[in-house]
């Protein structure tokens, strides 16, 4: 069965690619959790002309976003967690944790430039990457310190 993702999901492909997945994937997982919709014509000329739009709005935005790039690069951001005796956090860092902790700082970036494969759940020092387009991307490190 042919879909068009709607999201990225990990493992599968990017937003607006055209897969080839079971009928059974597709109608259990990817339709139910609104991050795909059948393959037609008509929808694909639909995801083509959004993601037009959104290229010409970051077009416009360039200035903008490589200013907040900067900003981003320069920070030192750290969060306080619990954690078990180890590196092994009682919680996780998310992408809305992240996002928050940038807000914090001053600085607005919506949370799906924020490319993070899963939560963190380790205690130390890790890279975030923000990608915004495939040319106009930057990362940072968060340091995740024990909660005393």
């Amino acid at each position: 069965m042919k879909v068009i993702l709607k999201e990225d999901v990990h493992n599968l492909g990017q937003q607006g690619d055209i897969v080839e997945v079971k009928a059974g994937y597709a109608r259990n997982y990817l339709m139910p959790q609104n991050l795909a919709i059948l393959f037609t014509q008509k929808q694909m000329k639909s995801i083509e002309e959004t993601r037009k739009l959104e290229n010409r709005k970051l077009e416009m935005q360039k200035d903008k976003l490589l200013s907040t790039l900067k900003d981003v690069e320069a920070l030192n951001l750290s969060v306080k967690m619990k954690s078990e005796e180890g590196d092994k956090l009682f919680g996780s860092v998310t992408k809305i944790d992240i996002v928050k902790l940038l807000q914090e700082n001053s600085i607005e970036i919506d949370k799906k430039y924020i490319d993070l494969s899963s939560p963190i759940k380790t205690l130390g020092e890790h890279k975030i990457d923000i990608i915004f387009t495939g040319d106009i991307s930057g990362s940072f490190s968060l340091l995740v310190e024990k909660e005393d």
